[in-house]
């Protein structure tokens, strides 16, 4: 009798143990200088450090999910992970996606590169018609750009492989953010070997942090937002973003 009422006070005890805090899954794909990795291969960059802020004063457990655009857009989608920061709003994401208010910043500037060597001028929007243009997998760029079906375009997994295939001569001109970019292009491998065109793309829609419509955090969606928003208002973001002059979206 004794062993038996030892094993149900065990069985009661374990039952009412409260569960582990479900950790907070953040989609990771690599965005210089805003998201990247240090020598130690750990996740950096002021848009990682707001979102370790709201993890920790949300009192979620973070983990990162490092993943290629694509990869981490199908992980939102299905529900294997929670949050992303700074991708560029679509219709078609926004199915799945919760871009949570209020922005975080606002403005994304894109930048175009081309060869040195290569003599054809690239100062309006028609110069871009008769060319190739290298875009990466998954990426919303701007909404004229986007939308716009003369526009000849050949995908790389990333922007380096981007700016590989303009060197090789396979695309004739890229697009890009301008910070991420130029930090490619100001690179060893790259430098000598393509330089920025006069045409710019300014997009003004504001940037936000994304919850997944499928993530078990969802219910909590207005406790997450009212955390973003006390950031803020107490200035952490801004000294945050300051790292990288200010916030981006990535695609």
């Amino acid at each position: 009798m004794k062993r038996l009422i030892a094993l149900l006070l065990c069985c009661l005890t374990l039952t009412s143990a409260p569960a582990a805090a479900h950790e907070l899954v953040f989609a990771y794909n690599v965005f210089e200088p805003w998201k990247r990795v240090d020598a130690q291969d750990r996740p950096v960059g002021p848009y990682t450090e707001i979102v370790r802020e709201l993890a920790r004063r949300l009192g979620m457990p973070l983990r990162f999910f490092q993943c290629p655009l694509s990869r981490c857009l199908a992980a939102m989608q299905a529900g294997k992970a929670d949050l992303m920061i700074g991708v560029q709003y679509s219709a078609e994401r926004a199915r799945y996606l919760d871009y949570l208010e209020p922005p975080f910043a606002s403005g994304n500037r894109l930048a175009l590169y081309q060869r040195r060597d290569d003599g054809r001028g690239v100062a309006r929007y028609a110069d871009l018609l008769p060319l190739t243009v290298g875009v990466v997998q998954g990426v919303r760029y701007h909404p004229r750009f986007d939308a716009d079906f003369r526009i000849r375009r050949d995908t790389a997994p990333t922007m380096e492989s981007s700016f590989r295939k303009l060197v090789a001569g396979r695309v004739d001109v890229l697009i890009g953010n301008e910070q991420q970019s130029g930090l490619l292009a100001a690179s060893p491998e790259f430098a000598a070997s393509v330089r920025r065109v006069p045409l710019t793309l300014d997009d003004a829609r504001p940037n936000r942090l994304a919850l997944a419509r499928t993530s078990p955090r969802y219910p909590e969606r207005a406790r997450i937002a009212r955390t973003l928003r006390a950031m803020l208002a107490d200035g952490s973001v801004a000294r945050l973003l300051a790292g990288g002059k200010k916030g981006v979206d990535e695609r």
